[in-house]
């Protein structure tokens, strides 16, 4: 394809959004020009991105497909903070949620769920193409210690609960959901007016005065895709941010906005903290397939070939999780830090859950440093953190603070968690130890400590 010189539009970044905001765009008006320019590959039918063992590997302009929704009060206070109670008068969230869901969970067959899923958008939701009993061990197992089973925890009101874990997955093709399969490719099937430009990085912003009139790119040296952090990046090189930093760098400052770079949140397979566990050698689990198996691999590859809608390859295997709440009895065993972040922060959001777990059926982790066997890990997610530029030029790497344990508020919800997600595990039929390299170290005499096969008959 052609690409204009100019156009009316132009998106930088092909993540979620972008490829949603784009997309939507052109096809809305076919006579505006719209380009979106991403720093990746394009990822059309490219089996790397919708396969989903594969997929999850990959660093791709779509995310992990495993769905979580977001929660209603938190994200409708920070919209109605900015943009003037704009989601109380048109109803809260869920409208836009609608509009880009077909669900095809079995618990959201019309007209049941009507109220929190649609049937008719282009992302696609199901249970994936296979569950594992790993997680249906792993739902009993959480039953067990008084987390009950939901048919739907991703309704934006529950927040104590499991389920079978929604995907982002076609159940008919096995095919990951991706946005730019959903909202780009799609259009520019049938319209001309919507151009991708990839492998290419915005530097920055072009502005006129205070009006953006263009962009200024180079090539990517690379096919990563940085998503938020990247929008960071263009807008302080472009004179947006906190005009003290830019001017520090030479930078001539279009609107001096100290927020930009903070509050930082990555996604929660990102900046997680992962706890394995070895399960029986009988599980199916992804781990053969993950180590390298040629013969595993050969089958694998053939079965979602033939039959991809109950093939392993249409599910990440996250199968299975829950969102929890401290107890009352919990919440004064984690410290004054955190109970004074629950006070301001949950006590009065009951569809808050302050963690999620799920199952994962393989170790997603380094396979040369783990022993032979089959593993499963539960992850939960931490806290904000920030990130500016240090130099005007594109390729310096900026500088990135996770924001991992910066705040003692978070210490006493990671223990907690960690607790949890090991008594989970520990209730479960398939376990059979735990291994130490991915566990926090104990005194070995504490009942704490981690019991590894391995270590044990060392």
């Amino acid at each position: 394809m052609v690409h204009p010189q100019e156009v009316d539009i132009i998106v930088a970044g092909g993540g979620s959004a972008g490829c949603v905001v784009a997309g939507r765009l052109a096809y809305a008006d076919p006579t505006l020009k719209v380009m979106l320019i991403e720093g990746g590959a394009n990822n059309r039918d490219d089996p790397w991105v919708y396969r989903q063992v594969v997929s999850f590997l990959e660093c791709s302009p779509t995310h992990s497909p495993a769905q979580t929704r977001y929660l209603r009060e938190e994200h409708a206070e920070r919209w109605n903070q900015r943009q003037g109670d704009v989601l109380h008068r048109h109803g809260g969230i869920l409208p836009f949620a609608w509009e880009e869901e077909h669900c095809s969970l079995s618990n959201c067959q019309k007209p049941s769920n009507s109220e929190t899923h649609e049937y008719d958008g282009p992302i696609a939701i199901s249970n994936g193409g296979t569950i594992t009993a790993l997680a249906q061990d792993s739902l009993r197992a959480s039953d067990a210690l008084g987390v009950p089973f939901s048919d739907d925890i991703q309704d934006l009101n529950t927040s104590y609960a499991s389920e079978i874990w929604a995907k982002y997955i076609n159940r008919d093709t096995g095919r990951r959901s991706d946005a730019a399969t959903a909202y780009l490719h799609s259009v520019m099937d049938t319209q001309t007016n919507l151009f991708l430009r990839t492998n290419a990085r915005v530097s920055r912003v072009v502005f006129e005065g205070d009006k953006a009139v263009g962009v200024a790119y180079v090539p990517a040296r690379n096919r990563g895709h940085a998503g938020q952090i990247v929008e960071t990046i263009i807008l302080e090189r472009s004179g947006v941010g906190n005009a003290e930093r830019l001017q520090k760098l030479n930078i001539k400052v279009v609107n001096d906005l100290p927020g930009v770079g903070e509050e930082y949140q990555d996604h929660y397979t990102t900046i997680s903290s992962e706890i394995v566990f070895r399960v029986s050698n009988e599980s199916a689990t992804s781990d053969d397939f993950l180590r390298g198996d040629k013969e595993v691999q050969k089958e694998v590859f053939q079965e979602w070939a033939l039959s991809p809608e109950k093939a392993r390859l249409s599910s990440n295997a996250i199968d299975a999780g829950f969102k929890i709440r401290p107890t009352e009895a919990e919440l004064k065993e984690m410290g004054p830090e955190f109970n004074e972040l629950w006070d301001t922060y949950f006590k009065e959001k009951a569809d808050k859950p302050v963690m999620f777990g799920v199952i994962v059926s393989g170790a997603y982790a380094d396979h040369t440093l783990l022993p032979p066997g089959k593993f499963q890990y539960l992850e939960y997610p931490a806290s904000h953190g920030r990130i500016h530029i240090h130099s005007t030029k594109p390729y310096v790497e900026p500088e990135f603070d996770s924001g991992l344990m910066n705040n003692k508020a978070d210490f006493a919800p990671i223990r907690w968690s960690h607790k949890k997600t090991r008594e989970v595990a520990r209730r479960m039929d398939a376990l059979r130890d735990e291994l130490t390299s991915h566990h926090p170290r104990f005194h070995p005499a504490s009942p704490a400590a981690a019991k590894d096969i391995d270590a044990c008959r060392k």
